[in-house]
């Protein structure tokens, strides 16, 4: 009921982005339990995300030599390739295996 007098520039870009990682995270864990929420929220809610997984595209050293290795090795592989809904960046992707190669490296926890 509270959400339903709002309007979309009451939300942050990454309150947006947190509701609609719940909202993901909801719908994978649970089908049988519906959650109401205003049609325009969730729209507003997805845009966010996706323009933070299209804006937070870097590849990094470590990936870079991964993806030689491929090379060498003669394995297909896509850097940064996003999964079909866009809601996700892969750091390599396997096409010829379905296979998502995410790298943390040394740098990933020193942010």
């Amino acid at each position: 009921e509270l959400v339903c007098g709002l309007e979309a520039q009451d939300f942050s870009d990454e309150g947006l982005r947190m509701l609609f990682h719940a909202h993901l995270m909801h719908h994978s864990a649970s089908r049988s339990v519906t959650v109401a929420h205003p049609a325009w929220l969730m729209v507003e809610a997805r845009d966010a995300w996706i323009r933070q997984v299209e804006d937070d595209v870097t590849v990094s050293r470590s990936q870079r030599s991964l993806a030689r290795v491929f090379d060498e090795l003669g394995v297909r592989h896509e850097v940064e390739r996003r999964t079909d809904d866009g809601y996700f960046s892969m750091d390599i992707y396997l096409p010829d295996y379905d296979v998502a190669v995410e790298f943390d490296g040394p740098t990933h926890y020193y942010h």
